[in-house]
């Protein structure tokens, strides 16, 4: 009698039970919120010369006026104050523009969505914007004579040229290396010099540079040269141009600081978006600078 209701039991299981599938429409979606895309943030703008450009005009010319001879006798001759026969590019001229981005945020989206949408929006217009100030600044060192090469590894000596070219021309300390990730972390890359391998440079044991790289993966300074790393460097067949410089090296002309416009769009039911900026960049002394080009792989 038992075995039979068991059976009885078991013949029933599954029958008319109540599943996710059955009330499938009472089942509301919950939508975690969402994640935004990584883009690289501002690494580069606070190692170079920021200058403020209100008022009228749009290119700020920096000239640059060339230096006087000592001479060595009570009979001077006259030198002329001139600014066309510098080493550097005079003037430096840096034309400014408007970059930003904007956005269409319907409002029967932003009803219906579990964020909020129009701040998303304005956090991804913010990011693509820093991203464009990154990639314009760093674009700039391919214009400096070249340490490196293409397809070439980074040697000790290539920084100890960059440090000399440096000095050589009167640049102001501090020195900063920019430099790709890829031509930082990589078997060929910077830490692959302080690896406390036979031939690194650097004495192997506790409290040197070599162990600072194997304990934290990162080194603040190299050689002589504030290191930094930014994604924003463009990479072509393998290769990546990074830059050793000084802050006089490059000059970053703001004309109007970044904002966001919000305009109700009465006509598409929902809010157009803006967020601009308006800045320039250039070359401020071009020997200040030296491009810092090399292999990202073995």
């Amino acid at each position: 009698m038992r075995f039979s209701m068991f059976k009885r039991l078991w013949s029933n299981r599954g029958a008319n039970e109540t599943t996710t599938s059955t009330i499938e429409e009472m089942i509301p979606t919950i939508v975690a919120s969402a994640l935004l895309e990584m883009q690289e943030g501002e690494v580069v703008r606070p190692l170079v010369t920021n200058i403020p450009f209100p008022g009228p005009g749009i290119i700020h010319q920096t000239p640059f006026v060339t230096i006087l001879t000592s001479e060595a006798d009570d009979s001077l001759s006259n030198q002329a104050i001139d600014t066309s026969g510098s080493a550097e590019t005079s003037p430096s001229a840096a034309t400014v523009g408007v970059h930003g981005a904007t956005v269409m945020v319907k409002e029967i989206a932003e009803l219906g969505a579990v964020d909020n949408v129009a701040a998303m929006a304005g956090r991804l217009i913010g990011q693509c914007v820093t991203l464009r100030r990154e990639q314009d600044l760093v674009a700039l060192f391919s214009a400096w004579t070249n340490q490196g090469s293409a397809n070439v590894d980074i040697t000790p000596g290539d920084l100890y040229d960059a440090y000399a070219s440096l000095r050589t021309a009167i640049a102001p300390l501090p020195y900063f290396l920019v430099m790709h990730p890829g031509n930082i972390w990589s078997s060929v890359g910077l830490i692959s010099l302080f690896d406390n391998s036979s031939d690194a440079i650097q004495t192997r044991g506790p409290g040197t540079v070599g162990e600072e790289w194997a304990r934290t993966g990162f080194a603040g300074m190299a050689l002589g040269f504030q290191l930094y790393a930014t994604a924003a460097i463009t990479v072509t067949s393998n290769n990546a141009s990074g830059a050793a410089f000084s802050r006089e090296a490059i000059k970053f002309v703001s004309k109007r600081p970044f904002r966001i416009d919000v305009l109700p769009d009465v006509k598409e039911v929902g809010l157009q978006i803006s967020g601009t900026e308006m800045w320039g960049e250039a070359t401020l002394r071009g020997t200040f600078g030296n491009e810092m080009q090399f292999n990202q792989q073995a």
